[in-house]
C-alpha cells in the first residue's frame, strides 16, 4: 500500500501558519481582543487558520473549546524544525498528540459538522469451496491535485472488493491492472495487491492502487493513462508460501467516522495468543455506494510502532483523500489484518 499525500491545501496552509501569527504579533492591540481565546475559529466543515491568544502552555483540548463546545472537529499542526505533523481529534486523546500551544501559536483547524449516519455492511459469507478468489467489484475515479507527480496534476485510482470464496487460506498478490483506450490501445499497466496479504475463506477485502504515484516497480507505467477509456483487471491467485505466517484473529472496536468521512479512526485489538510485531498491522475501510459496490477503500497499513500483545490495543487513522467535500457513500465495513511471532 502506498502513502497518499496529505491534500495541498493543507501543506500550503501549513506554510502560512508562521505569516498570520506574526500578522497578530504586529497588529494585535491586548484590549482589543478577549484573553484566553481562539481567533479564526473555523465555520462548519471548513478549514482555516486558528491562533491562539492567551496564556502559553494551554492545552490543546482547553484552545480550541473557546471556539465553542463541539465547533472543532481536528486540528494539525508542523514543527517548523523537524517538518513533522502533529493532529488533534474531537473526543479523541488517544490519537491526539498536538503539542501545548504558546501565545500566538496558530494551527490549522477544521469545523465540526454533523456525522452521516452510517451502517457497517453485513459481510455475506458464501459456501467454503465454491470457487476461488473473487472479483466482487470495482470502481475508479480521476481526482486533480496541485501537488504535481513528474508534473501532472491529475492521478486515476482503482479500487476493487475482494473475497475468498475457497476451502482454504489464498493470496491475491499479483493483480494487474491495464488501461485502454478507445482504439483498444494499452495506455496504462500496475500491479497492486490485496491489503490482507492472506487472505481466510469468506474473508471479504480490498486493494487500491493510484497512477501516477510517488512509488511504483520497473514494470509498470506511471503516467496518467492518457484517453483511457476502460481497465481490466486480471487476478492470480495462489497458495501462501511456507515461510509465511498465518494471519492472527484480530478485532476493530471504537470505530468512529470522522470529517464528513475523510477520516475512520479506531482501535485494533489483538485477541491472539501472539504478540504482533512492531509495523506490521493493518487497518482499513471498505466504502460502498448504494448499490452495494465498492466506492473507495484505503489502509493505514503497518502503523503500529510498537509490538502489540495479547490483549492489547493500538489506535489507526485510515484517511480518505479524494476532495474537501464530504464523502458520499452509503455503508461501510472497517476491518484489520495482522501476523503474529
Amino acid at each position: 500500500m502506498r502513502n497518499r499525500w496529505l491534500p495541498a491545501a493543507l501543506v500550503a496552509a501549513a506554510l502560512a501558519l508562521g505569516l498570520l501569527a506574526l500578522g497578530w504579533m504586529l497588529a494585535a492591540v491586548p484590549s482589543e481582543a478577549q484573553s484566553g481565546s481562539m481567533h479564526n475559529c473555523p465555520p462548519a466543515g471548513k478549514w482555516s487558520i486558528v491562533v491562539w491568544e492567551g496564556e502559553s502552555g494551554a492545552s490543546a483540548d482547553d484552545a480550541l473549546a473557546t471556539c465553542g463546545a463541539g465547533t472543532v472537529a481536528a486540528a494539525y499542526s508542523l514543527d517548523s524544525d523537524t517538518g513533522d505533523w502533529s493532529r488533534w481529534f474531537a473526543g479523541r486523546p488517544e490519537v491526539s498528540n498536538l503539542p501545548p500551544l504558546d501565545d500566538l501559536d496558530g494551527v490549522l483547524a477544521l469545523g465540526a459538522v454533523a456525522e452521516p449516519v452510517v451502517t457497517p455492511t453485513p459481510s455475506a459469507t458464501p459456501t467454503p469451496g465454491t470457487g476461488d478468489i473473487t472479483l466482487v467489484s470495482t470502481n475508479s475515479f480521476t481526482t486533480s491535485s496541485s501537488v504535481r507527480i513528474d508534473g501532472e496534476p491529475r492521478e486515476l485510482t482503482v479500487v476493487g472488493e475482494l473475497r475468498n470464496d475457497s476451502p482454504g487460506n489464498r493470496t491475491a498478490r499479483d493483480i494487474e491492472i491495464r488501461f485502454y483506450d478507445a482504439a483498444n490501445n494499452e495506455v496504462g499497466h500496475r500491479w497492486t495487491w490485496a491489503f490482507d496479504d492472506i487472505i481466510r475463506p469468506g474473508r471479504t477485502t480490498a486493494f487500491e492502487e493510484s497512477t501516477p504515484s510517488m512509488l511504483y516497480f520497473d514494470n509498470e507505467t506511471n503516467n496518467y493513462p492518457e484517453g483511457w477509456t476502460r481497465y481490466e483487471i486480471t487476478l492470480s491467485p495462489g497458495d501462501p508460501e511456507e515461510w509465511e505466517d498465518e494471519p492472527v484473529d484480530v478485532a476493530v472496536e471504537n470505530v468512529q467516522v470522522t470529517e464528513g468521512g475523510h477520516h475512520v479512526l479506531g482501535n485494533i485489538v489483538n485477541n491472539s495468543s501472539k504478540t504482533i510485531p512492531d509495523g506490521s498491522a493493518h487497518a482499513y475501510a471498505i466504502y460502498y455506494q448504494a448499490d452495494g459496490t465498492i466506492l473507495n477503500a484505503e489502509c493505514d497499513c503497518y502503523f503500529n510502532n510498537s509490538p502489540i500483545p495479547p490483549g492489547g490495543k493500538a489506535s489507526f487513522d485510515v484517511p480518505f483523500y479524494l476532495t474537501d467535500e464530504p464523502v458520499n457513500f452509503s455503508s461501510y465495513l472497517v476491518q484489520a489484518y495482522a501476523e503474529g511471532e
